[in-house]
């Protein structure tokens, strides 16, 4: 295989990164929820204050659900549009990282980059996911590639987008990054130029306007951003996300798989990149793709808040450290590590064909679909190690395509499996049967992409609101519950619909809720799963 081909494999990995983009149902709470957010803008054509079942949702900012809620108005409201704007930002991701490794290492380099990126893991899992990771990543990695670049304005502007996107995070990344190459380089990235006051200024025109036009309309808003959102879920463990230091750890390698091996094999030299970072510019750019990973990773490993989906922005550094190594090394670089890492877990993954272990509950459906998955991914690795094996030592461009063949098949492999787990954690079998039965009550109950597949908000019987699975609306629950049109009921409310039934509604619990579902002997069983179950409609009272 020539270099020719490398432009092929990304192509086919970005086909790949969207097969089947909104072939499986909305995973519940985050992707249910988020589209939901973006249902309700879409169609109130109110793109400045998101809202969640007719309530102001602020626990993130808007430009995710802007996107999403455009696509929507195209595409309908459906999976795809939901998830579109997760797979255009890696794309765009992926466009930023070959630009970058082709000014600095050459065109093929560019190509591998990008092919490295998009046939991760985690980039993989998140290009298709209706949540606002990957459009943050590509935010950070734009504002980083621009300050090393010496493009302080343009990193300062995707700062802003990212902030308008997930917060002070899209800060925290590129500066966390920078400001520690800068210090240990004294290279191109002087302090006063990272800080450019049109950069700075160019931050604020972007990102104040929307903050202030919410702050107008929802007064708590900077309260709850500031001290709630930021200082609270990063200081105290209040958010129950929590985790020990070395958390990050072992997800980093097994999100990075399998282009870390050849990047942490690139750092055998690092005593030469330190004792030559100042002068050389080649150990300036090891530094620079060190401090991405490695300052980063600290702050979140001693974050009190703590999810796997934390490290995304981290893996363009990686795509470029090992597109670097095979740029400087050749394509036989790093091979018998990945063989032997390949080997071992495509056989594991084999195995589970014959022995699975079962950490968490699965549906029968999730345990079927495992093993023909597993056994197709766990031949592809072995595959690739036999490929690498063979091409390895002759620095055959086709080792590119094994590095990137197990996970770009994922979504091949795993349609089976992603089908059964949408079924599992989504609301699409549960709104199927209350379809066209009237008013929906929860009662101390509410899955997130209900609403989304309805079409139509549903009410909530609750004390504390945090059902909705929004720490705002359940911060100011009270405050919300009287608001006009508030789908917010007292949590005994429920009772008197049931029994005065004012129009025909369903009521809806959690499957667990046995006190309260054994009070429903009067109305028909009409859904029932792991998760919830539903009773109903109650039959509307005519008086004389």
């Amino acid at each position: 295989m020539t270099p020719r081909a490398l432009p092929w494999l990304v192509l086919a990995a970005a086909v790949a990164l969207g097969w089947r983009l909104g072939g499986h149902r909305l995973l519940d709470p985050d992707e249910g929820r988020n589209a939901e957010v973006a249902r309700e803008m879409a169609r109130s054509d109110d793109y400045l204050l998101p809202h969640l079942d007719g309530l102001p949702y602020l626990d993130k900012p808007v430009v995710y659900f802007a996107a999403a809620a455009a696509a929507m108005n195209v595409l309908g409201p459906n999976e795809t549009a939901a998830r579109l704007p997760a797979y255009l930002a890696t794309l765009a991701t992926l466009g930023l990282v070959a630009w970058f490794a082709r000014r600095r290492w050459g065109a093929d380099a560019g190509w591998l980059a990008a092919l490295a990126l998009a046939t991760m893991p985690m980039p993989l899992a998140y290009a298709r996911a209706a949540i606002f990771d990957s459009t943050l990543s590509l935010c950070t990695t734009a504002a980083i590639l621009c300050f090393f670049e010496e493009r302080p304005v343009l990193a300062w502007v995707a700062m802003g987008v990212g902030a308008l996107t997930k917060g002070p995070v899209a800060l925290l990344v590129p500066l966390a990054t920078i400001l520690p190459w800068a210090l240990l380089t004294g290279g191109n990235g002087s302090l006063r130029r990272l800080f450019d006051w049109r950069g700075m200024l160019a931050f604020a025109a972007v990102a104040l306007p929307w903050f202030v036009a919410v702050a107008t309309r929802i007064p708590m808003f900077p309260q709850y951003v500031f001290v709630r959102e930021t200082w609270q879920r990063v200081m105290t463990p209040s958010f129950h996300r929590g985790g020990p230091w070395w958390y990050f750890l072992p997800i980093l390698p097994v999100a990075a798989f399998p282009w870390v091996v050849p990047a942490l094999a690139g750092l055998k030299n690092w005593r030469w990149g330190w004792l030559a970072r100042r002068e050389n510019p080649h150990a300036r750019e090891a530094v620079f793709l060190a401090c991405w990973v490695a300052v980063p990773l600290m702050f979140f490993s001693f974050n009190h808040s703590k999810l796997p989906q934390y490290v995304l922005p981290l893996m363009p550094a990686i795509a470029l450290a090992a597109a670097r190594a095979f740029a400087r090394e050749g394509m036989g670089f790093a091979w018998q590590p990945f063989v032997a890492c390949a080997t071992v877990l495509g056989l594991a993954l084999v195995s589970l064909t014959r022995w699975m272990p079962a950490p968490i509950s699965l549906t029968p459906a999730e345990r079927a679909a495992i093993p023909p998955a597993a056994l197709l991914l766990g031949l592809a690795l072995l595959l690739a190690a036999g490929v690498v094996a063979l091409a390895g030592r002759r620095g055959s461009t086709l080792v590119a395509a094994a590095y990137g063949l197990a996970v770009a098949m994922i979504p091949f492999a795993g349609a089976h499996l992603l089908d059964a787990v949408g079924a599992d954690r989504s609301a699409f079998a549960l709104a199927a049967a209350l379809r066209d039965k009237g008013g929906v009550v929860g009662v101390s109950a509410y899955p997130p992409s209900l609403p989304f597949y309805l079409q139509r908000h549903i009410y909530v019987a609750t004390e504390t609101g945090r059902e909705l699975t929004s720490t705002f609306i359940a911060d100011y629950a009270e405050q919300l519950r009287f608001r006009e049109g508030s789908p917010l009921l007292s949590p005994e409310v429920w009772a008197l619909l049931r029994d005065a039934c004012p129009q025909p509604t369903v009521f809806v619990f959690r499957a667990n809720d046995r006190d309260r579902r054994a009070t429903m002997t009067g109305l028909p069983l009409v859904y029932e799963d792991g998760r919830y179950a539903a009773y109903g409609p109650c039959r509307v009272v005519t008086r004389n």
